[in-house]
Formats: C-alpha cells, sequence, structure tokens
C-alpha cells in the first residue's frame, strides 16, 4: 500500500492530464467554466474536432505498416526449429488478435503518451490455456515514481487498480471474505482531493455508498522483482555449472567432502525473482512473476514530460490550446455575424404610403416598392451596412486551424488533405517527413513488441508446448504440428521487422519484384514465386491455391527437368553476355593502348623537330645527355 501511494501520488498529474487528453479527442474541449460563460451570453459552444483525424491517420500508418515478431537462434543447432517457433508465435497472435489489441494501445500512446498491453494465458475459454493479449487502460495503471527510461524498462514494480464486479472478484479468489475483496484506498487516483480511506475500512462504510454501487470492487495487482542471491556450483561429472540458493550449495559442498571428492567451483552472483501479489483490504495471493524474468505488461511511452511533474504526454497535449484557440475565434466568427446585421432599411414611419404593402414588396424580385415624394432625397430611407469583420481576423482563425496539425507534426499528404498537384514522389516523400517526425512514437512500438515477444516466447517454451496443434505456413505448404517441447527448446533473439501482411509492405515489395522481373524472369523459378507470393496484393485464397499449385509443380520431375534447362539456358546467355562485354572491354583497350603509342611517337617526333640537328661535343666537356 505504501509503494502504491507513492507511485500514485508520483503520476497524479499526469493522470489529469491524460483525461484531458482523452476529453478532447473524443470532442469534449471546452471546460466546464467557459461553458457556463457560454451559456449565460447565450452562446452556443462551437467545436470542431481537429484533433481526432490527426489521431487517426497516425494509427492508420501503424495499421499499413505492421511489424512482425521473429525468433532468431543464438545456438548452431536450434537453427532448424527458427521457423517453427517463429510460425508458432504468429498462429497464436493470431488466434489472440494480437495485432488489433497492439495497435489499440499504440492510439493510447498518441493520444496520452502512454500505451500497456498484457501478455496472460487464459484458462477460461481453454482448459489448457489460451494465449491472450488484452489493451490495459492506461489510466488503472501505476508504475514506479524512479522510473526515467523509455517504456519503463527501468521499473522495480508496476500496479494496475481494476474496477470489477464484486461476482467477478468473488469468482478470482473464492476463498477470501467478500468484505476484503475491495482496495477502497486505491481509488483516489487522480490530483483531486479526496477523504483518505483507512485500513481496515470498507466500501459500505462510506457514506453514500448505495449511489455509487457496492456491487463494485476494486482489486490491485502488484508485479514487481527481488534481487536474489544465487550460487553456481559445477558439475564434475558434466562440466556444466548449476544454479542453487546458498543452503543448498552448503549442502552440496559438505557431501561432496564427505564422498573426498575436490571442492566444487562455485561463485555467486545476485539474481532478480519476480513476483506477483493481488491486493484488496488485505493481501489476496502472492506468486511468483506470470512472464518468468520479465514483467507481463508491456509499456510503450511517449515524450517525457518535466522531470518534477513525471509521466510522458503524446501528441493531443500539444494540440490542445491550438484546437481551443480555433474553437474561441470560430464561436467569436459566429457571435460576430449574428450580432450585426443582415441587410435590411433604416426608415421613418411617413416615408411610404403603406408600410404593410412596403414590407411585402420590399424583398420580393422585380417588385417595385413605392415611397413618398422626396423621401430618398431628404434622407428618411437608408440602407442598412453590411457586417464586416475587423481586418486580419480570416488570417488568424487559419493560423489557429494549421497551428493544429503543425504543433503535431502531422502534415495534409499524411492526412490525405493535399489539393494542389504534385508530383507522386514529391507527395510520397513529404509523407515520409511526417513519419519521421513521429519516428519516436513507432520505435516505441517496436521496443514494445520485443518486450510481447519474450513474452511470448516464455509462454510457448513452459506452458503451450503440451502437444496442442498449431497451423504453420511454410515451405510452400500449410501444415499442422503438434507444438511439443523439442521443437521449442532453445535460446533466441527476438527480431521485429515489417510483417508481409502490411499493405505498405506489400506495395514496396511487390512494385519492387515487377521493376526488376522483366530482368530475372529466365530465372524464377516455383520455389521463388512461392515466397514471393504473400508480399502480393492478390486475395489470400489465391495466394494459397498458387502456393499449393507451384508446390505440386516443384515436386514433378519434368516440371524439374524443364526448370534446369531454362536455368542453364539462362546461365549460357549471361555467360555470353558476358564474354562479349569482355571481348568489347579488350578491344576497346588494345584501341585506347595504339592511340597512346601514337599521341607518344608524335610528342616525341615534334620534341626532335624543335631541338634542331645536334651538336658536336667540346673538349674537356661530357657529351649533352
Amino acid at each position: 500500500m505504501a509503494w502504491y501511494r507513492t507511485d500514485r501520488d508520483a503520476s497524479s498529474r499526469w493522470r489529469k492530464e491524460a483525461r484531458l487528453d482523452y476529453d478532447f479527442a473524443a470532442g469534449h474541449q471546452w471546460s466546464d467554466q467557459d461553458l457556463a460563460i457560454l451559456r449565460e451570453q447565450g452562446r452556443p459552444p462551437v467545436t470542431f474536432n481537429r484533433i481526432l483525424p490527426v489521431l487517426k491517420a497516425v494509427a492508420g500508418s501503424e495499421v499499413n505498416s505492421r511489424q512482425d515478431i521473429q525468433y532468431l537462434p543464438r545456438e548452431i543447432g536450434d537453427s532448424a526449429l527458427n521457423e517453427v517457433l517463429t510460425e508458432a508465435g504468429r498462429y497464436l497472435s493470431q488466434e489472440a488478435q494480437a495485432e488489433d489489441e497492439e495497435s489499440d494501445a499504440f492510439v493510447d500512446l498518441a493520444t496520452c503518451g502512454l500505451g500497456c498491453v498484457e501478455m496472460r494465458l487464459d484458462y477460461e475459454v481453454n482448459p489448457d490455456g489460451a494465449y491472450v493479449e488484452d489493451r490495459v487502460d492506461p489510466l488503472e495503471m501505476v508504475w514506479d515514481a524512479s522510473a526515467r527510461k523509455r517504456n519503463l524498462d527501468d521499473a522495480r514494480r508496476i500496479f494496475r487498480a481494476k474496477t470489477m464486479d464484486l461476482a467477478e472478484a468473488e469468482a478470482m479468489f473464492p476463498d477470501a471474505d467478500p468484505e476484503d475483496l475491495d482496495a477502497a484506498w486505491a481509488e483516489d487516483r487522480d490530483e483531486a482531493p479526496h477523504r483518505q480511506i483507512q485500513p481496515g475500512e470498507h466500501r459500505s462504510d462510506r457514506e453514500r455508498s448505495a449511489e455509487y454501487g457496492t456491487r463494485r470492487v476494486t482489486i490491485v495487482e502488484v508485479q514487481w522483482f527481488e534481487r536474489v542471491r544465487v550460487v553456481l556450483v559445477g558439475d564434475p561429472a558434466t562440466g556444466q555449472m548449476q544454479e542453487m540458493d546458498e543452503a543448498t550449495a552448503a549442502t552440496v559442498q559438505r557431501r561432496a567432502a564427505v564422498l573426498g571428492m575436490p571442492d566444487l567451483p562455485t561463485f555467486g552472483r545476485m539474481k532478480r525473482v519476480y513476483r506477483r501479489a493481488f491486493v484488496g483490504n488485505v493481501v489476496l495471493e502472492v506468486t511468483d512473476g506470470p512472464a518468468g524474468d520479465r514483467f507481463s505488461y508491456a509499456f510503450m511511452t511517449g515524450d517525457r514530460d518535466v522531470p518534477r511533474v513525471g509521466g510522458w504526454f503524446g501528441l493531443v497535449r500539444p494540440m490542445r490550446e491550438p484546437q481551443r484557440f480555433a474553437n474561441a475565434w470560430l464561436g467569436q466568427t459566429l457571435d460576430m455575424l449574428n450580432r450585426q446585421a443582415k441587410g435590411g432599411l433604416l426608415m421613418e414611419k411617413a416615408a411610404v404610403p403603406d408600410q404593410t404593402e412596403f414590407e411585402a414588396s420590399y424583398g420580393k424580385p422585380g417588385a417595385v416598392s413605392w415611397v413618398e415624394d422626396g423621401a430618398l432625397r431628404s434622407g428618411a430611407i437608408k440602407e442598412k451596412p453590411l457586417p464586416q469583420l475587423p481586418a486580419g481576423h480570416f488570417q488568424l482563425m487559419e493560423f489557429a486551424i494549421s497551428s493544429i496539425r503543425d504543433s503535431s507534426g502531422v502534415n495534409l499528404e499524411l492526412l490525405g488533405m493535399k489539393s494542389n498537384d504534385q508530383a507522386g514522389v514529391l507527395e510520397y516523400q513529404r509523407k515520409q517527413a511526417a513519419l519521421t517526425i513521429l519516428a519516436t512514437l513507432f520505435d516505441a512500438l517496436r521496443r514494445a513488441r520485443k518486450h510481447i515477444g519474450r513474452v511470448r516466447l516464455f509462454f510457448i517454451q513452459n506452458f503451450l508446448s503440451d502437444g496442442r496443434l498449431v497451423r504453420i505456413a511454410g515451405d510452400g505448404a500449410q501444415r499442422v504440428i503438434p507444438l511439443v517441447r523439442d521443437v521449442t527448446a532453445g535460446e533466441y533473439d527476438v527480431v521485429i521487422d515489417d510483417a508481409p501482411t502490411s499493405p505498405n509492405q506489400k506495395e514496396v515489395v511487390w512494385q519492387t519484384f515487377t521493376g526488376i522481373f522483366p530482368v530475372i524472369k529466365d530465372l524464377i523459378t516455383p520455389q521463388v514465386l512461392i515466397e514471393i507470393l504473400p508480399y502480393s496484393p492478390f486475395p489470400d485464397s489465391f495466394v494459397a491455391k498458387m502456393r499449393d499449385l507451384l508446390a505440386s509443380q516443384g515436386a514433378d520431375p519434368q516440371a524439374e527437368q524443364q526448370r534446369q534447362i531454362g536455368m542453364q539456358t539462362a546461365i549460357a546467355k549471361i555467360q555470353d553476355l558476358t564474354a562479349g562485354a569482355n571481348l568489347k572491354n579488350a578491344k576497346a583497350g588494345r584501341e585506347q593502348a595504339l592511340a597512346h603509342q601514337d599521341a607518344a611517337h608524335a610528342a616525341v617526333a615534334q620534341m626532335t623537330a624543335l631541338a634542331g640537328p645536334p651538336q658536336p661535343a667540346q673538349p674537356g666537356f661530357a657529351p649533352a645527355a
């Protein structure tokens, strides 16, 4: 509880700012004080939400360029298992709809500066355990107040205060007292003053508890790591080092001495041990960490706030003031137009013989409105001036609107709103320039996916390698294999690469391939096409049928022989072209050498002619060189 209160107070201001960010993204952009003033003046709160399209453009760019998690082996013997483990991770990701959850968390990152994804195993939908990824509301999360690294990589502890139905909490902890299933002390999670809930006090003890609904309770989950000293003891039989605690290592040393064995090589080191607890009014449960050697929550963070405030911010906070400015200008413009005259006349009562007939005919097209003699000369009738806005008003309003985009770094090309005629290359470059400004957000997502990949690998190797069947797509066909431990064993590095299913990656690869296809068409084999087809813009059903067809052709001996003949023919053509090029180069070299030789002879002859006939040598001097 002390940890939670310390970390919650450190991020309370960020929590308040994050709520404002979500309000602005949803179109609630006027404060309560401003709304009261507008109502008092009889003015409507004009709101044109220009923040939401910017967020959608950034989120759409992430969806169109999604990344893929791959596992590369650290040991040579695991290279054959690499593809199986990578494809198994993709299959579990598809079953859990992980890409959608990560994209949803990325929207939180762009909005308030913090996104979070939880990885867990769900035994309710699958008794063997189903891999699940869920986007977590950032306002439920509390993190270590001393964490400063991106994505909270140096956090020593994290919290999640989740409000749920009492029945759900009772199902999670059936042996606990229902009065203890409420962390009422954790509810004041913002900067506003609240009455502090004391330990031992329950939700039903508070005033007006029936109005707030007593069927909702709060459960706090905390994950943290402890530094524990372990000893590595060498096994004399295998030469491998085994890890054990200090008491066990001392016992092994004593037994070795009794058996007359030499002292076993040992050395100690510090190790992180991850733990998890669920807390209500009391500590409900304490277990080992669910994700091995890391947290089961993956964070992604935006730009750092000032150190004294703590927290992070995304794209909405810089756009809030320009959006307020634009709303104020639009509201003021509408109010000025409403207060000014809309045309008409200023007229004396005696200026017309019949006022009713004059009013009826004045606004009728083509009608003649008669007035008294001399009314026009005496000034008894005068037109109302048309409304005129102050000079520079529209320029200031345009500046306010454009400042919303400028403060976020998203240009019109990325929004798809550029109407000027410009070359496609230029528009592409300007889109890339906007994405360069937003590169830190995408880098945070990439870093979070590495964390997700490591946790997913831990689940696969320790819990999901139980013989369950997974669908593997590779070698030109799809097959179903059992996921067993000997297939997923080993140590792997997590690599983040562009997913072949992302539209941007498909477009780039397919355009490049079609550009070089006329040059390498004789070298294209069924196996090459099998690898290229996933990057094509064709429907998935068509790609699957083509892969099956090409795989069957690759197994046909006659087709293989024809392919070999085509390959040899292509190689022969390349060799002929290379030989012809070499002959041309050699001929050009000989011609160039002869030209240099003729030029040298001409230069020598010219120098000899300028020097004149040779002079006889004088006695006592050496002949001239």
